[in-house]
């Protein structure tokens, strides 16, 4: 496809929105790109809105793993096929906040096997690039703590613990891919300089 497919992982609380805030604002004012598209996931398609109802209403982490599953392949299917790969076929570069890396992590923290997640996905598109932003569980809970009064569904720190582990192991499990870990833990401006070198690369 002619543009390029950017996506943006991590533990809520990683910086995964203001990296990708300060991605647009870089490449719309210092390169020749003139369309580029901010979208995430879970979408607010139909579906989305409904894994959206449950990530605010739930509790138990560990409660509707097969139907979290279900939920999240339907909405990615539909976000590739209406948003995604149109904008890639217009060259435009679409940065997404989430895609399927989450699913293999935070599904697997769940109980479901990482080899399902992974086979489900096989046809699925692979990004060009996929930044994971890396925060130890400590402060990935205090910027929670300090940006919400609610917790969504997955915000505890056991659970969250276990989700990081999944993401550091994504890199090995999915040689093929192009998975960088990010060291999320400095400033603002050190963590956009890693994240803009990573970019920099593929859109060369």
């Amino acid at each position: 496809m002619a543009g390029k497919f950017i996506v943006f992982e991590g533990l809520d609380g990683c910086g995964k929105g203001t990296m990708l805030s300060l991605t647009a604002k870089w490449l719309f004012s210092s390169t020749n790109y003139d369309k580029i598209l901010l979208t995430r996931e879970p979408t607010y398609s139909g579906t989305g809105r409904q894994i959206r109802r449950i990530l605010r209403s739930d509790r138990d982490p560990l409660d509707k793993a097969k139907l979290m599953l279900t939920l999240y392949l339907e909405d990615r299917k539909e976000h590739l096929e209406k948003v995604i790969k149109p904008a890639l076929q217009i060259g435009s570069i679409v940065l997404c906040d989430r895609y399927k890396y989450s699913t293999m992590c935070y599904q697997h923290a769940q109980g479901i096997p990482l080899e399902k997640t992974i086979a489900l996905h096989e046809k699925m598109l692979v990004p060009d690039l996929t930044l994971i932003l890396d925060v130890d569980v400590n402060t990935a809970w205090q910027r929670i703590n300090a940006d919400r009064k609610v917790k969504e569904k997955f915000e505890s720190e056991a659970f969250l613990e276990e989700i990081r582990q999944n993401y550091l192991r994504l890199p090995a499990l999915l040689p093929k891919e192009n998975i960088k870990i990010i060291d999320a833990s400095g400033s603002i401006d050190e963590t956009f300089a890693k994240v803009k070198r990573e970019i920099s690369k593929v859109l060369k």
